[in-house]
């Protein structure tokens, strides 16, 4: 009798054992929430080179994301939508821009903006993991890297446990053409940061010539977040 009571003692413990690692194991699903009405505000700078007027303008504002609820794709609810509302710094009001919506699985994220989806990022959370965000579109191939995994400081916030996600880095060796974005996110936040530099630069090559830049660099970054 002792011997099966010594079994079943086992066996349960066992069990037990199993089922505690299994729902220990973290994916990193915790990187982008999906819960409604959570929100996040970015302060964003925009520089814009105008090659016409050979100028660069600043322009400066908040957008605020809310996730506003779910709605059905194919009978199945599994599609977020994600509202937008931008502020000018002089503008006491927040006015409404385009709307997008996202997909969240055990496997990956979609986003879709303007009707084009992008996986923009994949579980679990790996350092070096690369995969190809137009898989689920029509575009040319366009690899994204997780590429580090620490702390960030964000406008003075430390956020512990971020991870960086490499979307482009091309650059020339004359450096007429720089294409740079990344992206930044941390557990229970998402998004934290965002920056986009995709600059032409136009030249005779004479060195009297003043070269002239086209294009802008984008800074997006979190200055608040939070369940309304």
């Amino acid at each position: 009798m002792r011997k099966l009571v010594f079994i079943f003692v086992f066996l349960f413990t066992l069990f037990a054992c199993k089922k505690t690692e299994t729902e220990q194991v973290d994916i990193g699903l915790d990187y982008y929430p999906t819960s409604t009405a959570f929100f996040k505000v970015f302060q964003v700078v925009s520089l814009v080179f105008n090659n016409f007027t050979e100028s660069v303008d600043t322009f400066q504002y908040f957008i605020k994301e809310t996730i506003v609820g779910d709605y059905e794709v194919e009978t199945e609810t599994r599609t977020s939508v994600l509202d937008q509302k931008k502020l000018q710094l002089a503008d006491p009001f927040w006015t409404d821009i385009k709307a997008w919506s996202f997909q969240k699985d055990k496997f990956t994220v979609e986003e879709n903006k303007n009707n084009l989806p992008k996986i923009v990022l994949i579980f679990p959370i790996k350092s070096g993991i690369s995969w190809n965000s137009n898989t689920r579109n029509s575009l040319e191939k366009e690899d994204y890297t997780i590429t580090s995994q620490g702390s960030e400081s964000i406008l003075g916030k430390t956020f512990e446990n971020t991870i960086t996600v490499e979307k482009f880095d091309e650059t020339d060796p004359l450096q007429l053409n720089t294409e740079i974005g990344e992206e930044m996110y941390a557990p229970g936040v998402g998004l934290i940061y965002l920056y986009e530099k995709r600059v032409k630069r136009f030249t005779t090559g004479k060195a009297t010539d003043t070269p002239v830049d086209s294009g802008f660099v984008l800074t997006k970054q979190l200055i608040e977040y939070g369940q309304q």
